[in-house]
């Protein structure tokens, strides 16, 4: 896996076809010093110009009532959704029906006055009965047990994250933690992700504090909010937005549960206004990484893989039919786009 990136990229629809003669120039360039990387990578973006890979809509239809917020993978490989109405929902992500929790608005209203959920992560998604949810309205996070009871457990307030609360959220399991990982939380100012340890295996009451072990700056300067954050196999993938398109940046997590400053690898996908992003390993060395997109009430889906980056997710490249015949998945209409390397 490569160590440094070049420049962003765009997703790719490079296909099997290319890989071998791409993932050996790749390599090659990663090794170069800088100067000249760049420059094969102008003359490159001349000659191979790279295809951008439409996204993949999945077929998730969403109540009314709900905006998707932050995703996580969960219990039995479904897709957890918050939304800013303060529900939780399970996407299963086979037939892509959807179930809809309403306790936090039905029982604790009175308590919170309302909810904006904003993030929402698990320890251990296939044995755990708890989830943690971010709230923008709160700097605090909800030990929420969701398969029995529907209740809220404890409550974690969050230090030093300021008015905007949460903005995504994501669980960093690390043999440094005294509790079993860290909790990484996107903040609405200065593109800043804070490291948090919660006292999860503590009886610390219904309400306790988190420590902040770390300030992390992966946009290195840039001042945008963190829409997405999401772990997987070693990475700590992070996104933000970037008008009709969201920027992901992938870094190594270091044996002390943190992440350095150097990304490994940074591509562009045309995911407009995505609040939320959850990622899972596949046995074939691939990721599956889903975004969720607010303004459009949508989940789209990509198919990752290091060096040739984001391709069209499986169920648009080969959509399982529907009972009438149809596809179950669709693409987006906007055509692929012809985009040389030296300017992406």
């Amino acid at each position: 896996v490569p160590t440094k990136s070049l420049a962003p990229r765009p997703a790719t629809a490079c296909g099997a076809s290319c890989l071998p003669w791409a993932e050996q120039l790749v390599r090659r360039m990663h090794s170069m010093q800088p100067g000249a990387a760049t420059l094969l990578g102008v003359l490159l973006g001349f000659i191979f110009p790279a295809m951008v890979a439409s996204s993949c809509r999945l077929p998730v239809e969403f109540p009314n009532s709900v905006g998707p917020s932050g995703a996580t993978i969960g219990p039995r490989g479904e897709l957890v959704v918050v939304s800013d109405g303060g529900t939780v929902l399970f996407v299963d992500l086979e037939d892509f029906t959807v179930r809809e929790d309403t306790a936090l608005n039905d029982k604790y209203i009175d308590s919170y006055g309302w909810f904006d959920l904003e993030g929402v992560t698990m320890t251990a998604p296939e044995s755990s009965k708890f989830l943690y949810i971010g709230m923008e309205n709160h700097a605090a996070v909800l030990e929420y047990e969701w398969q029995h009871s529907h209740e809220i457990f404890r409550r974690f307030d969050l230090p030093g994250l300021g008015q905007d609360g949460v903005q995504s959220m994501a669980w960093v399991p690390a043999d440094s933690s005294s509790h079993m990982g860290y909790l990484y939380v996107g903040s609405g100012e200065g593109g800043t992700v804070l490291i948090y340890e919660l006292p999860v295996l503590e009886s610390v009451g219904v309400e306790a504090r988190a420590v902040l072990r770390h300030s992390w700056s992966p946009l290195q300067g840039d001042s945008r909010k963190i829409a997405g954050l999401a772990y997987s196999a070693g990475y700590v993938f992070v996104s933000y937005n970037e008008g009709t398109s969201s920027h992901v940046l992938i870094f190594r997590v270091l044996a002390n549960g943190m992440c350095g400053d150097e990304v490994a690898e940074q591509y562009q996908v045309d995911v407009s206004d995505a609040q939320g992003m959850a990622v899972r390993q596949r046995s074939d060395g691939t990721w599956e990484v889903f975004f969720c997109s607010d303004s459009q009430r949508a989940i789209f889906a990509y198919s990752f893989r290091f060096v040739t980056g984001f391709e069209l997710h499986k169920h648009c490249a080969h959509p399982p039919p529907s009972r009438s015949g149809a596809p179950l998945a669709s693409w987006d209409a906007l055509p692929a786009t012809l985009v040389p390397l030296w300017l992406a």
